[in-house]
């Protein structure tokens, strides 16, 4: 990695927040961040933090709203909520003595979905309330939507479940494999579940056209993949912007799954880029217009790596007080003209991509 001076030093700043952040996400040029005490900074171009004071403990998921214009929060006060820049928050659901742990969103369909311990609970397109429910039978460890926000996996113990999640009459169909299941995401087009597993690794199921029917026809046995060798967790997923590869954390590198092809990964070996010594990455994005992946790892440094030839950028690197701890959230913005990251000691980091012009 180069040793350079890290680029948020010359073409953005620190901000240093009191809690750990759970989510960074983007409205515009401006990040808002949510937080273990409960609360959404909005962070300004100047890098001027706004405190939001939202839930009566701490924000365990956010997305972005349909709208594009607001977050949608939830909390382990069983409360979802959506908040706006001017400080306005709306409560879209409350679950007493329950957390909410998944939230997922869709500009296209305008659903709103949120995981509450076997629920998945959605929100359609200009409802108060929600619409309807799915029930699976443990806790859900995570949701994901594909690219037009119809389809819905839902991971949880032994394997997960996918439906429509626009109509409450849908068939299901069971993906199974055991274990337990705790993050999951959608290839846009579709045809692709993944999910991380709790032993480590992923495993993954190509996807059946699946009608909005309420009996499903019979369906062929779904071919599925197992992705080994990881050294820890995989937590963060990111689909670059042609679908072409999905990034994934949980080792001392970025490890790249190709999906090109008919069969995407099955007998593929993945691509590894932006290996750091001594640190596993926790955190993969990839820029939204080019071929370039931002990297955070367990020692606090954040890196930029090219996929043509990984070659890297060093965004940030860990302070000697020990405040560049641990990334725990990573994102762009849809310009790709911001990028933000955060540690668990609540020193979060934006970078003017814009500025190196």
């Amino acid at each position: 990695m180069a040793r350079d001076e890290p680029l948020v030093l010359r073409f953005g700043r620190h901000i240093p927040l009191d809690a750990e952040p759970t989510a960074l996400l983007w409205v515009g040029e401006t990040a808002a961040v949510a937080l273990g005490d409960g609360s959404l900074r909005w962070i300004d171009d100047a890098g001027h933090a706004r405190a939001c004071p939202v839930h009566g403990g701490a924000i365990l998921a956010a997305c972005r709203h349909p709208d594009g214009a607001a977050i949608v929060t939830g909390g382990d006060d069983g409360r979802v909520c959506r908040v706006s820049y001017d400080g306005e928050v709306d409560e879209i659901g409350r679950f007493e003595r329950k957390w909410v742990g998944h939230l997922v969103a869709s500009p296209a369909s305008r659903l709103i979905v949120a995981g509450v311990g076997k629920e998945a609970i959605v929100w359609s397109a200009g409802s108060t309330a929600p619409s309807h429910r799915y029930t699976v039978d443990a806790t859900i460890g995570g949701l994901a939507l594909d690219g037009k926000g119809k389809r819905l996996g839902i991971a949880h113990y032994n394997g997960a479940t996918l439906v429509y999640g626009t109509n409450p009459d849908s068939g299901r169909v069971a993906l199974n494999w055991i274990g337990s299941h705790l993050a999951c995401t959608i290839s846009a087009d579709g045809r692709y579940m993944l999910t991380a597993l709790q032993e480590t690794g992923l495993h993954g199921w190509q996807l059946p056209e699946l009608p909005e029917l309420p009996e499903l026809p019979e369906l062929p046995e779904l071919p599925d993949m197992r992705m080994s060798g990881y050294a820890a967790k995989t937590r963060s997923f990111s689909w670059d912007r042609r679908g072409k590869w999905l990034a994934t954390s949980g080792d001392a590198q970025a490890i790249l799954w190709p999906f090109e092809g008919k069969t995407g990964p099955m007998g593929k070996a993945p691509l590894m880029l932006a290996q750091r010594e001594g640190a596993l990455v926790t955190q993969v994005a990839f820029h939204p217009k080019d071929d370039l992946l931002a990297v955070g790892y367990s020692d606090g440094v954040v890196a930029l790596a090219r996929l043509a030839d990984d070659h890297m950028l060093l965004l940030d690197g860990a302070s000697d007080d020990g405040h560049g701890s641990y990334i725990t959230v990573l994102g762009w913005n849809d310009a790709g003209t911001r990028l933000g990251w955060g540690g668990e000691a609540g020193r979060i980091g934006i970078l003017h991509m814009d500025a190196r012009a």
